[in-house]
């Protein structure tokens, strides 16, 4: 009894300080998006002597907040959407029908997920950028972003359809529906816990991207947020206090859906990766 108490405040512990050792970044920026830039940088981890709401209104113009507010919401819930279906039904049709090209394809979607952005990263400027002409286009970065995300979302789902009983599939093809029928109106209910989990994971990437968007979004009017901030760093110089303020309302969209979710992703990821 001792030793599993024992254990049990070791684990407690061991969360303590993981837990405060990512909230730091966290708790620096929140403090320093009140400060001015001297004060941040005499001590950023102290709290701003006088909380200044003038670094939020420098963010807002500086960043042209409202317009790369939009551009990173429509690249995000365009590429969550057609994701979702997408992957959703390649999923369900990987766990339903055991043919040998699906396992092929299944295997090669496996294997995609092992290589970083960054090896695709010069063939995919070159392509759609170069030779398509499709730079700051956010139609095409979505289309990006879906493909890139597809792989891992259609694992999960592949895994938490085939904890779903095929007698329901049985059922639904005995009562005349068609397996395309089936998916949409028995399965994809089932689906929500696994729907949200890759949700907030989709969402959350392609809403942080920096990398992908800067090398296809050059222009000040397609301009996400994460490429916003860079308004505030120069050559020689950076205006740390905007730029905190600006790094915090560009989170806190994507938090507040992290938080509301964060109940199924658990869930749904142990039940997406583990399959029946």
């Amino acid at each position: 009894m001792r030793s599993l108490n024992r254990k049990k405040n070791t684990l407690f512990v061991v969360t303590l300080i993981v837990l405060i050792f990512f909230m730091v970044p966290f708790y620096m920026l929140v403090v320093n998006s009140f400060k001015p830039t001297a004060e941040f940088l005499k001590n950023p981890f102290a709290l701003p002597q006088s909380f200044n709401l003038e670094n939020f209104a420098t963010a807002i113009e500086r960043m042209n907040f409202s317009k790369s507010l939009f551009n990173t919401a429509f690249i995000t819930v365009t590429a969550v959407v057609v994701n979702m279906i997408v992957s959703s039904m390649t999923g369900y049709l990987f766990a339903r029908k055991k043919w040998k090209i699906n396992k092929i394809i299944f295997m090669a979607f496996l294997a995609s997920m092992v290589a970083p952005f960054q090896v695709y990263m010069i063939p995919l400027v070159r392509i759609y950028a170069g030779i398509l002409g499709f730079s700051n286009n956010l139609l095409m970065v979505a289309y990006i972003a879906v493909g890139l995300n597809v792989p891992f979302a259609v694992f999960l789902y592949s895994g938490f359809v085939e904890g779903i009983p095929t007698e329901l599939d049985e059922a639904a093809l005995i009562d005349g529906c068609s397996f395309t029928r089936t998916f949409f109106h028995i399965i994809m209910p089932l689906l929500k816990p696994i729907i949200i989990t890759v949700t907030v994971f989709v969402a959350m990437g392609v809403w942080n991207d920096f990398l992908m968007s800067s090398l296809f979004l050059t222009k000040t009017e397609t301009k996400t947020l994460a490429i916003s901030i860079k308004t505030f760093l120069t050559n020689h110089s950076a205006e740390y206090a905007p730029m905190m303020a600006g790094l915090l309302l560009s989170v806190l969209p994507v938090l507040i859906f992290y938080l509301i979710g964060q109940k199924y992703i658990i869930e749904g990821v142990i039940a997406g990766s583990v399959k029946g």
